[in-house]
């Protein structure tokens, strides 16, 4: 069964007509903007909702980082004539330049790396490798083969860079491996 979409935003509640603060919802609300803050990321944010038991629906425990980003963002939570206040305007304005900081952040491929990632290959498939940067601080290297193992853990850049260093060590420690023409 699918879970419904909340009407009414996380932390608060409808009593006697009138939208009102969810005490337990309101701390949880709190506590995300304080996680947040912290360097928290979205994900390991909903991980915490839902390792403390934290409902984010009546029939849905289940946490995404997309719901922790919504929260994060909804202005409601500064209050207005409809929304009590639940997080103060400081507080909510450096959690969502975080955000927008996080968001606009690109990890850069180094200059000596791109040539490395043009020649790079998977050793379980023989497809190419990319690095993957996009808008994550963390190089990941990663075939991009969808038939094929994917690795347990990440490869980083120094580990491709060590391994790069390996082969040209090995090859001009023995000049006979290396074939003319390659």
């Amino acid at each position: 069964m699918m879970s419904k979409n909340r009407i009414i935003p996380f932390g608060y509640c409808m009593r006697n007509g009138e939208i009102t603060v969810d005490f337990n919802e309101s701390k949880a609300v709190a506590r995300i903007f304080e996680e947040y803050l912290n360097d928290s990321s979205l994900r390991q944010i909903a991980k915490l909702m839902e390792s403390e038991k934290i409902s984010y629906s009546e029939d849905s425990e289940h946490w995404n980082k997309n719901m922790v980003k919504r929260i994060i963002e909804n202005e409601k939570y500064l209050g207005n004539e409809k929304y009590p206040q639940i997080i103060g305007e400081k507080f909510f304005t450096q959690a969502n330049e975080k955000r927008m900081v996080k968001a606009t952040s690109v990890c850069v491929i180094p200059e000596n790396l791109q040539e490395i990632r043009n020649h790079t290959y998977c050793t379980e498939c023989g497809h190419r490798l990319s690095r993957i940067g996009g808008n994550s601080r963390y190089e990941k290297w990663d075939c991009r083969n969808p038939d094929c193992y994917k690795f347990e853990y990440r490869l980083t850049d120094q580990m491709i860079i060590g391994a790069v260093l390996t082969v040209l060590n090995t090859t001009i420690a023995n000049p006979g491996l290396w074939f003319v023409g390659i």
